[in-house]
């Protein structure tokens, strides 16, 4: 399955997935690898700032990308949804900060993880043959949700 880069989030997913680890299993690590169940704690945590991201990606792929792509010499008319969000500033803010920083950020909690030291953990778990779905499925040049 292909991902889109639009909007150039997937480091931002990456960095907020990583913070949100740390902070739900900073202290579980340094007694030893914690069981797939505090793992499960992460993924759901996770789970709906990641949709609601891919979400926005599929509409704006839908939406500008394929249009911006067609062929022809149509000039391009730019959906409702961002002549509006172009007309009015607080608007543009919002859709910097959740392109920026996300649908639920991730604060590092230093009082939790002051003093600790993890050394080199390395845990292995079985892989899942099924993951869960994210609900996005690519076909041809349009993704649509599955």
């Amino acid at each position: 399955m292909r991902w889109s880069p639009i909007g150039g989030v997937g480091v931002n997913l990456a960095v907020q997935d990583a913070v949100a680890t740390a902070n739900l299993l900073a202290a579980k690590l340094a007694d030893g690898c914690p069981p797939e169940q505090e793992l499960d704690a992460v993924r759901r945590r996770r789970e709906f700032p990641v949709r609601m991201t891919q979400a926005m990606q599929v509409v704006a792929q839908n939406n500008i990308i394929s249009a911006a792509l067609k062929p022809g010499d149509r000039p391009l008319k730019l959906p409702l949804f961002l002549r509006v969000i172009n007309a009015v500033p607080w608007l543009q803010g919002l859709t910097a900060r959740f392109v920026g920083v996300g649908v639920r950020p991730n604060m590092c909690n230093r009082r939790k993880l002051r003093n600790r030291r993890v050394a080199s953990v390395s845990c292995v778990y079985p892989i899942t043959e099924n993951p869960p779905s994210t609900g996005i499925a690519v076909a041809g040049d349009k993704i649509r949700r599955a």
